[in-house]
């Protein structure tokens, strides 16, 4: 059975870039569209997307299994038309290849939301996420800040004394100085984030 290795461009910059036809499979015609995408903008981040894919499916290869390369591209403007248009491509290469399973590749938080749309489909063994090395710090960075958010202890703790303040700031400057404002405001938010650093409420 074959492994799918689907580079996705959510945002549609390579289809737009190469004026080539979606979905792309194969790997003389991904190294094609490798050519394509460098020659229109070399600091496309797609671009090395497209690379890591290849590298992805020559790993495969040497290790003595059946793979297929394959891009897939969106073809809208709209979040809803982009994710269509991907999974009709997604159903074509299905159709055509009928893999066993697929690995991910992908080079922005904005692309990784299609995984949904590939599972739904293909069995996802591996999700492989590219980062611009210059870009590195900024990626990880977003994503730490969207495991922060999702975990809701931490926002509970962090986000909901800091809101309070900051409701707050305006009613104490009209009725107290800004430093009596600011001291309170502080006061406040030590005295909660002490509260639940020492876990008192559970005392």
């Amino acid at each position: 059975m074959t492994t799918l290795v689907i580079c996705v461009d959510r945002s549609g910059a390579i289809g737009r870039a190469t004026n080539v036809p979606m979905p792309v499979a194969g790997w003389e015609a991904v190294r094609s569209l490798v050519t394509d995408a460098g020659l229109d903008d070399p600091e496309d981040a797609s671009v090395n997307c497209l690379l890591e894919s290849l590298r992805v499916a020559r790993d495969l290869r040497d290790e003595r299994e059946e793979s297929v390369v394959a891009v897939v591209s969106a073809e809208s403007d709209t979040a809803v038309g982009a994710d269509r248009s991907i999974a009709s491509q997604l159903d074509d290469l299905v159709d055509r290849y009928d893999p066993r399973a697929a690995i991910v590749v992908v080079d922005s938080a904005e692309d990784e939301r299609v995984l949904p749309v590939v599972e739904s489909r293909i069995p996802v063994d591996s999700v492989d996420r590219v980062v611009v090395r210059q870009a590195r710090d900024i990626e990880s960075t977003y994503y730490l800040l969207k495991q922060f958010l999702a975990d809701e202890q931490l926002r509970s703790t962090v986000l909901v004394p800091i809101g309070v303040a900051l409701l707050l700031l305006p009613v104490l400057f009209s009725q107290f100085s800004a430093g009596e404002a600011i001291a309170g405001v502080a006061g406040l938010l030590g005295a909660a984030l002490l509260y639940k650093g020492l876990a008192i409420d559970r005392f």
